[in-house]
């Protein structure tokens, strides 16, 4: 198939993994994926009453045929190495059904990119988007364009407020319910690691303004507020704006702790920043100074959990970001069912269950389309 744009030039994931912290790579397009269908014999018996039964059993196998070679193509709003598993789900699901695959995304966070790989995606006509929507607006004019073309929509990761309204569906994390339950770890272990009832928890953000995050840092503040109120502390909370690249981010974190040390008894990330948080804190001596977690399960984040320098992270489910929204644009497309929402729900892991979690983990740690530079 005929390539959406033309990726730019990255580094790989396995690179991403050993601490570079550049995290940015541009895709290509994905191979097609052949499929193999059967025509099913019809047996009868003989004379009219033979043929009246074969004509009933033709008729009922034609109404349930799947079409193959589908072209689909999800973009997203930033490739980053969470995205492995999401392409993982994309990809197994358009194996099984003969599906054209693409998965597209700028190598960072970038909105105006994002929008212009979507229209890029709605040119080439395909029978079904996956879209990323990570604020309010600037995203909608493409979904209301690609709906007006037939084209099926999903909206997979983030969808942000009023996607309803756009008569779309969404496979991913409920936010602020999970931000929550971050705020609550982060409340106990600065509780338990620094012996302290008050104190600054800094919730750390890769991107401000991407609605995700942002709902993530609400609800982690509420969390950490009921923990107050079931325990008689007071801990505070602030915004700390990091970066997706590790030397940026390390020093963004190095400055707070400059400004604030004495101050902060734990680190609640919106997003996988516990994991340049936990490089720092092991190279400055720093280790159990203060509670260090956050979202997502990318392999530095585990690695920081099964060494101790972070104690948390909530993971969401990616693979079925990809899979379970090609399997619901496959339920819309070819049984007339539409699309309904599905949480990827808020998965807590910790020193309790970090080794089941990093074995399962260890599929996603490579994809071709990330690793070109390799």
């Amino acid at each position: 198939m005929a390539t959406v744009n033309e990726p730019p030039q990255g580094v790989s994931r396995r690179h991403l993994l050993t601490g570079t912290g550049i995290l940015g790579a541009g895709l290509a397009a994905l191979p097609a994926l052949a499929a193999c269908t059967q025509q099913a014999r019809v047996g009868g018996g003989s004379g009219d009453s033979g043929e009246r039964a074969s004509r009933q059993s033709q008729g009922k196998a034609g109404s349930s045929k799947i079409r193959t070679g589908r072209k689909v193509i999800f973009v997203t709003h930033d490739l980053n190495p969470f995205f492995v598993p999401v392409i993982r789900g994309f990809e197994t699901f358009g194996a099984l059904r003969g599906w054209e695959t693409q998965f597209l995304g700028p190598p960072s966070h970038d909105v105006p990119a994002t929008v212009r790989l979507q229209e890029n995606a709605i040119s080439a006509n395909p029978d079904a988007v996956g879209f990323t929507r990570v604020d309010t607006t600037s995203f909608d004019d493409n979904i209301r364009r690609a709906k007006e073309q037939g084209i099926k929509v999903i909206l997979f990761n983030t969808a942000s407020e009023g996607y309803r309204d756009l008569g779309v569906a969404y496979v991913g994390q409920e936010f602020l319910p999970a931000g929550r339950i971050n705020g609550l770890q982060a409340a106990r272990y600065a509780h338990e690691i620094t012996g302290r009832d008050e104190g600054l928890i800094v919730m750390g953000t890769i991107a401000p303004g991407h609605s995700a995050l942002e709902q993530r840092m609400q609800g982690t503040r509420q969390g950490v507020e009921q923990y107050n109120r079931e325990n008689g502390t007071r801990f505070e909370t602030e915004v700390l704006a990091t970066s997706t690249e590790q030397a940026e981010a390390v020093s963004r974190i190095d400055a707070k702790w400059s400004a604030d040390g004495d101050r902060i008894v734990g680190w609640a990330h919106a997003d996988f920043g516990h994991w340049f948080t936990s490089i720092w804190a092991q190279d400055r001596g720093l280790v159990d100074r203060f509670a260090n977690g956050g979202f997502d399960l990318v392999q530095g984040v585990l690695d920081a959990i099964k060494n101790g320098s972070a104690q948390w992270s909530i993971g969401q489910n990616p693979y079925a970001q990809g899979f379970v929204a090609s399997a619901l644009l496959d339920m819309e497309m070819e049984a007339g069912f539409p699309a309904v929402d599905y949480d990827t729900g808020a998965e807590v892991v910790d020193a309790s269950n970090i080794d089941e979690v990093a074995e399962r983990e260890a599929r996603y740690l490579e994809h071709p389309l990330i690793d070109e530079g390799d």
